[in-house]
């Protein structure tokens, strides 16, 4: 579980949640994942999502309400979700052609919590996705306002520094790390969302999440660590909860 700042993130793979440790997720190359968010604040959420440094929202936010959770299957376009999030590995020639980004790699999910407003507190209701607001101001659309104009200047701030971090890399020369990997459109879905209003929202806070596609041992992944994976202690053998970073027999570090 990753958590921060009473909100979570979670990446699944064939509906089962994969094990966080060290902010860092491991599957296999070529898994379809989905990213479950879940909001323990007593206000709405608004959440934007990069992955390998590319909004996968068109332009938007996702709206999580209050002890509530949205699981977001792939890339949005418009209002609807039409290909799911794939993980594959980054092979030199994707590198040669592609090139390399700085943000490769890793899921960016950045929250703010709406400030409440007590005009809203008694006509409110809920669906999976969305909390909708019988707003007599009428509909106000999210996602497309100064703060998205701003995350385009920062990117376009990484793209100047990644542009002079490839005048002196000669990455043509150099190839991929076996755990490096990219998320690309996978298999084609249909999750559709609506549109709903916002109010003012508070200072956002960022979990960033890496997948990799093999252990620190080198060893290639072949199925999903997830949560209900128990870990084994080369040294004598103990079996481990997930969540355990030392052998609780002869304390030895614990190693995927």
């Amino acid at each position: 579980m990753t958590y921060k700042d009473q909100f979570v993130v979670e990446v699944k793979v064939n509906g089962k949640i994969l094990r966080v440790r060290n902010d860092e997720v491991f599957l296999p190359f070529g898994s379809e994942y989905s990213l479950l968010l879940k909001n323990l604040n007593s206000s709405r959420a608004s959440v934007k999502i990069s992955i390998d440094g590319t909004d996968t929202l068109d332009g938007h936010s996702v709206i999580v309400g209050s002890n509530q959770t949205v699981e977001l299957e792939g890339f949005l376009k418009g209002s609807t979700a039409r290909n799911r999030f794939r993980f594959i590995n980054k092979t030199k020639e994707i590198q040669d052609y592609r090139g390399d980004k700085i943000e490769d790699g890793l899921i960016r999910v950045e929250f703010a919590f709406e400030d409440r407003n007590p005009l809203f507190d008694n006509i409110v209701y809920h669906d999976i996705y969305h909390t909708y607001y019988n707003n007599p101001f009428g509909p106000i659309y999210r996602g497309v306002g100064d703060d998205v104009v701003r995350s385009k200047k920062s990117v376009g701030n990484v793209d100047v520094f990644n542009s002079y971090c490839s005048s002196s890399v000669d990455y043509k020369n150099s190839a991929p790390l076996p755990d490096e990997g990219i998320t690309v459109k996978g298999s084609e879905i249909n999750q559709n969302f609506n549109y709903t209003s916002m109010g003012t929202l508070g200072q956002s806070s960022v979990i960033v999440i890496k997948l990799r596609g093999d252990t620190n041992s080198g060893t290639q992944i072949s199925v999903p660590l997830t949560v209900e994976k128990k870990l084994c202690c080369k040294t004598c053998g103990n079996h481990e909860t997930s969540r355990a970073k030392y052998c609780s027999n002869c304390g030895t570090f614990l190693e995927y």
